[in-house]
């Protein structure tokens, strides 16, 4: 950005230059200037467009307000009148008429049970009162609702007997309380208006009961239709059409009804069984449209509680008058443009010559400003900026001194040549940079500079020509002191250095911890199951039982150990292969069985057919995970179940598919508080756990790690005492074969119950000898004959001067190690001809140990502690191979 500012402050000078001397000699300028006055023309005919427009819409919107106004005015008065008329008329009238019959003493005598219900003398009073009043009907009530007394109807009929306390005007009045109610007749299902009043005897405070009269709504219509330019409704509270000049409109909403208010109405049956359907428009404003044309509404409430008289008349828009409004408006915004021209036509002049002298005193104040704002920039830029022509420094900012040690007036004329450490250097750097700023611009080269006071710097240096065609016009440079940043870039590979160094310590320290604890701990599992197989006396036998139990759950715990180290330094990793998943899960709870028999607890399988014969995956993490978790749920169950269920999921492709795996006990279940805390390292649901049970704590956030790299994570459900659900769901890829072997795999037998010995002869090289005399004991047990050496040396020596069937070989090992023995015999094997078995027998049980095992020559790897089954199985594979290979051979000489 500095470099561009500098080019264009003398493109700047440049063009304020020509603009000056256009003014007088260019031909053009005239009109140039004509141009820019007619800039101001035309806003001022845009804004008087804009404001006549604005005067036509204010014009418009009073006059339709004028109007409006007038007509709303008139609708009011119409809409006030005929609600008066309703209140007097109708409303008032028969409230008075109720009032006066629930005073009359033959009401009081009738309820008192003074006089007869139904007397021949109150009901004719009654159906006088009826022709008089012209209502449907007038009835009295006792306080239980029940009609007492009724006025009959054409056919002679009354309703006597009848029981209305459900209805609100009567229970309204039961309290004490006159009630006026608009509803439809629940045996006659015609429109009425209810007016019911409490009757009382002497001073008393409790009704005796009901006056009820039900007038027709014909005197309410007959109101409604006297309106000759409006339309009228009676609305409800909840805004339904219960009177209006439109049939079409009864019984429908007039304002927004949800459902649950509509099912209300039509559950009180106030208006029988009406859908009560909206109206084609909503009354919630005073102007709506309807049908295209634009209506308002008035409304006026009646002494009907909650209701109202509502009035509608279109309200057309004065076209006529608005018409009229806009010629005016245009003639006059016609004149006024008129007068802007002729006035604008007196001002050119003037301008032209104003118009000159700004151009100027323009031109000048740029040049200043750029000129200010340069050396702004230069002052305040965190990089040191120079300008060369010729070999000199020209100019240059503060900056620049402070990183060269120099004042600016010793570094402005001074050569460049001056800041470089010699002018060998000063040399090269011309004859390779010269020519690339002829083409481009020259960027963070980092370049050796002398400061005053003859130190060496690091600096990055940035350059652009000013025009690359002629150097000579100058360059300009920027120097940033990168000291700083070239320190930190030496820590920081320092500190990368250290931590490679830590890791690869602790790799190692972990690989020896490996080794030396599973060399003793062989020695201990070994020698304890070889005496268990000696022992008769069952006394002992139990004590070697405890002694073997315990070591292994010793060497469970330093496998967790070793194997949360590794977790922690992130070196877990999969390794992918087919793998038959039922077989697996068989091998899995067939090794857990045992366990489960010895503690009463039912050890289930269940496996989902649709489950494919072969998957593609990490087979020995999979066991790892499902043995943590089934012997999680073994160990905290005393009495019940442990179930273990694998399902398909989904097929989430063609290739891959989706496996879940549920591990169910009835155990001692885990508090929802504590379920979070059973992942984290070294914790347990409850501290007096690890006392009863055992355990570090460990296997959850282990199995965890593991099934988060297989794409899953393991979720629990459970509650205290009601035992608890582990599950996770990993992806499998698919492999396209048939595994016609899903059946239940064959568990390694004990070695005393083989059917035949091993026959042949095998190298043992190992350098312990608790571990060699446990090995040679277990392979002499099979029939084998064992030499055994204790290094690398003596056992190239012994495979030279001897044929072997196997060689079991320890890797660290005195003089020479395992892996260079084989080397050596391998080599050998080359140029003699033929291949012995050499099986990898080791404490090393870190990953990648048996990859590196197998790349140095291995045919077979095993990590200790070796069980006897085991290193049967594995042994008869080889020997007996070999065994045909010894045969053939001879046969051949």
């Amino acid at each position: 950005m500095i470099k561009d500012a500098v080019q264009s402050h003398a493109e700047s000078e440049t063009a304020s230059q020509n603009s000056i001397l256009g003014h007088f000699f260019h031909p053009l300028s005239a009109s140039r200037v004509s141009i820019l006055r007619n800039l101001p023309l035309r806003k001022r005919i845009i804004l008087t467009l804009l404001f006549m427009f604005s005067l036509f819409l204010l014009l418009e919107t009073v006059s339709d307000s004028v109007v409006r106004y007038n007509a709303l005015s008139k609708q009011k008065e119409a809409t006030s009148h005929l609600a008066f008329q309703v209140n007097g008329y109708v409303l008032h009238h028969f409230t008075d008429a109720a009032n006066f019959i629930a005073q009359s003493q033959e009401t009081v005598n009738v309820l008192s049970r003074i006089k007869d219900a139904d007397n021949s003398r109150l009901i004719e009073e009654l159906n006088m009162a009826k022709g008089i009043l012209d209502v449907s009907v007038i009835y009295i009530l006792d306080r239980q609702g029940t009609v007492v007394c009724s006025s009959s109807d054409a056919n002679g009929k009354t309703l006597t007997g009848v029981n209305y306390r459900f209805r609100p005007f009567v229970s309204q009045a039961l309290t004490g309380r006159s009630a006026q109610y608009a509803g439809l007749g629940v045996i006659t299902n015609e429109r009425g208006l209810y007016f019911s009043e409490p009757v009382f005897a002497d001073r008393g405070k409790t009704p005796l009961g009901v006056v009820v009269i039900k007038i027709p709504l014909d005197s309410i219509d007959s109101y409604v239709s006297s309106l000759d330019s409006y339309d009228a409704l009676l609305l409800s509270p909840d805004g339904i059409v219960f009177s209006s000049t439109r049939p079409e409109w009864l019984y429908r909403a007039a304002l927004p009804l949800n459902d649950e208010q509509r099912s209300t109405l039509v559950a009180s049956r106030q208006f029988s069984d009406r859908s009560l359907a909206p109206l084609p428009f909503m009354l919630d404003s005073e102007l709506f449209r309807h049908e295209g044309l634009r209506y308002s509404a008035q409304f006026e409430p009646i002494d009907l509680p909650g209701w109202r008289i509502a009035t509608l008349r279109p309200l057309p828009y004065p076209l006529v008058l608005m018409f009229i409004m806009g010629l005016v408006v245009f003639f006059a915004g016609l004149l006024m443009m008129i007068w802007f021209l002729h006035a604008y036509k007196e001002e050119l002049l003037t301008e032209e010559l104003r118009l000159g002298r700004e151009r100027n005193r323009r031109a000048e104040d740029s040049r200043t400003a750029t000129l200010q704002e340069l050396e702004t920039i230069l002052a305040a830029s965190l990089v040191g900026i120079l300008l060369v022509r010729n070999g000199r420094i020209t100019s240059m900012n503060d900056k620049l001194c402070s990183i060269l040690g120099y004042s600016a007036t010793e570094i402005r004329g001074a050569e460049v040549r001056t800041f470089f450490p010699s002018r060998r250097s000063f040399r090269r750097f011309v004859r390779t940079y010269a020519r690339q700023l002829a083409r481009q611009d020259l960027e963070n080269l980092e370049y050796i500079l002398r400061r005053k006071d003859g130190t060496l710097i690091s600096c990055s240096l940035s350059g652009r020509a000013i025009d690359p065609d002629n150097l000579s016009r100058g360059v300009v440079w920027v120097v940033e002191d990168i000291r700083g940043r070239k320190k930190a870039e030496q820590e920081l590979e320092q500190a990368r250095s250290a931590a490679v160094m830590a890791s690869r310590a602790k790799s190692e320290f972990l690989a020896n911890m490996s080794h030396e604890i599973r060399t003793p701990m062989n020695g201990i599992i070994g020698l304890t199951e070889l005496l268990l197989t000696q022992e008769s006396d069952a006394g002992r036998q139990d004590n070697l039982t405890l002694i073997l139990s315990s070591a292994r759950r010793l060497l469970k715990i330093i496998n967790d150990i070793l194997e949360f180290s590794r977790n922690e330094s992130e070196q877990l990793s999969l390794e992918f292969a087919p793998f038959p998943l039922r077989t697996l899960l068989r091998e899995v709870c067939g090794g857990l069985s045992l366990q489960a028999k010895n503690k009463g607890v039912e050890l289930n399988l269940f496996i989902d057919e649709q489950i494919p014969d072969i998957l593609v995956g990490d087979e020995m993490r999979l066991a790892q995970v499902l043995s943590n978790l089934i012997g999680n749920g073994l160990k905290f169950t005393a009495q019940g179940s442990v179930t273990v269920r694998a399902s398909l999921q989904n097929a989430t492709g063609i290739e891959e598919t989706r496996i879940l795996f549920e591990v169910i006990d009835t155990g001692i279940g885990i508090d929802p508080g504590q379920q979070e805390a059973i992942f984290e390292a070294f914790v347990q649901a409850d501290s007096s756990h690890s006392r009863r049970y055992g355990g570090t704590g460990l296997g959850l956030p282990i199995s965890r790690r593991i099934v988060q790299l297989m794409g899953g994570d393991i979720r629990v459900e459970s509650e205290s005492g009601k035992g608890a659900r582990f599950w996770f769901a990993v992806p499998f890829s698919r492999e396209d074969i048939h595994d016609g072997g899903s059946g239940p795999a064959v568990p390694a037998l004990p070695v005393a119950s083989q059917e035949t010995f091993l026959h042949g002869h095998v190298l043992l090289a190992e350098d312990d000898f608790i571990n060699t005399t446990l090995a040679t004991t277990l392979l002499e047990q099979m029939g084998l004959t064992v030499i055994a050496v204790g290094n690398g040396r003596d056992a190239v020596e012994a495979w030279r001067s001897n044929s072997f069937s196997c060689i079991l070989m320890d890797l660290q090992m005195p003089v020479l190690d395992g892996y260079d023995a084989v080397d050596r015999i391998r080599k050998e094997e080359k140029e003699l001809g033929g291949h012995v078995p050499i099986i990898a027998l080791t404490a090393c049980a870190m990953d990648g140990d048996r990859e590196r095992c197998l790349t140095a020559g291995m045919d077979e790897y095993i990590a200790k502690p070796v069980g006897r089954g085991e290193l049967y199985l594995l042994l008869r594979k080889y020997i007996t191979a070999h065994g045909a290979v010894l045969s053939e051979h001879f046969q051949c000489e």
